[in-house]
């Protein structure tokens, strides 16, 4: 009787994930419209919904680090039905910068594909006083205080801050946290601060515009889009590495015929040369990942970022 019972609901979840979707699926982005997160989404939505023979719905839940939009993704059924839609700060930073988050990303999601991804930059401003690299270097053995900002506490700019000035102990480093990404570039171009730290796409932009002047790509190869510009490899502190990264997933227990096939679709739309092209003129690079790797990936992640997260001593309610 139980084995028969077991049966039938192994064939109705098969059947289930066979007529996967049947209905739209419901993008959950833990933060504003506007934003890289959201509009890479927006940006192949189109494509992923024509793949998958169903709209999505994109929705912005942001707030708590991320924890309002998890909480609606873990308050849904594992069904693939919504999805959650985020990059590093909430899948492995938030686990560490948080005393009491309601959420763990290892525990309680299933990675189905990273989707983009793309080095940190350390720059500073064209009429600031560290054009260079080596400038910086020749400050920090001067005794020069230096100054460096974030878009907030425990954010990426934040960590990635306190462990060059680990690197660079002889350093009087300064951390000064701003309200978001626009007052940050504003100190930025301003002077207020020495330096910062951002994403290739946003050091574009300002370099672009020459109000920004990239000192080095905190990776272990040069970026295919400021290939001028040293690695913190090649100046001598290759453990000053972080990339940016946006991913998706959905609840844990959602069957893997439904993750698959998930991952299948965005693996398809971004191969798309058109499509791809978009993100490519952003300064994003690919970054395709299987939900197996990327479960890992994000275990890895977190586990690379809590001691200096700790360190730091940034920290949220």
């Amino acid at each position: 009787m139980f084995a028969g019972a077991l049966l039938g609901c192994l064939c109705l979840g098969a059947s289930a994930a066979d007529a996967y979707p049947s209905k739209p699926i419901r993008v959950v982005i833990p933060f504003p419209p506007g934003g890289a997160v959201d509009t890479l989404m927006r940006s192949i939505g189109p494509a992923l919904s024509a793949e998958l023979g169903q709209p999505l719905v994109i929705d912005n839940r942001p707030g708590g680090g991320a924890q309002i939009g998890a909480s609606v993704v873990l308050g849904a059924p594992p069904d693939g039905y919504t999805m959650f839609v985020a990059e590093i700060g909430a899948f492995a930073i938030n686990p560490s910068l948080y005393r009491n988050i309601s959420y763990q990303p290892v525990r309680d999601f299933e990675g189905v594909d990273m989707l983009t991804r793309t080095p940190m930059v350390m720059y500073g401003s064209p009429t600031g006083k560290l054009p260079s690299f080596k400038a910086l270097k020749d400050a920090v053995a001067a005794g020069a205080d230096i100054s460096y900002g974030s878009f907030g506490p425990g954010t990426a700019p934040h960590i990635l801050g306190h462990q060059l000035s680990r690197a660079l102990p002889k350093g009087k480093f300064t951390h000064i946290p701003y309200k978001g990404a626009p007052p940050a570039l504003q100190a930025m171009m301003t002077n207020e601060i020495d330096l910062l730290f951002d994403g290739v796409p946003g050091v574009l932009n300002m370099v672009r515009s020459s109000k920004g002047v990239p000192l080095a790509v905190a990776a272990a190869q040069r970026s295919e889009y400021l290939p001028q510009v040293p690695t913190t490899a090649e100046l001598g502190l290759p453990q000053l590495q972080m990339d940016l990264w946006i991913g998706a997933a959905v609840k844990k227990g959602t069957p893997p015929a439904i993750v698959n096939r998930l991952h299948a679709a965005f693996e398809k739309v971004l191969a798309d040369r058109e499509i791809w092209k978009k993100q490519a003129d952003l300064g994003y690079s690919k970054a395709s990942m299987t939900p197996a790797q990327f479960d890992a990936f994000i275990k890895s992640e977190i586990e690379r970022y809590r001691p200096a997260i700790v360190e730091s001593g940034a920290t949220v309610e």
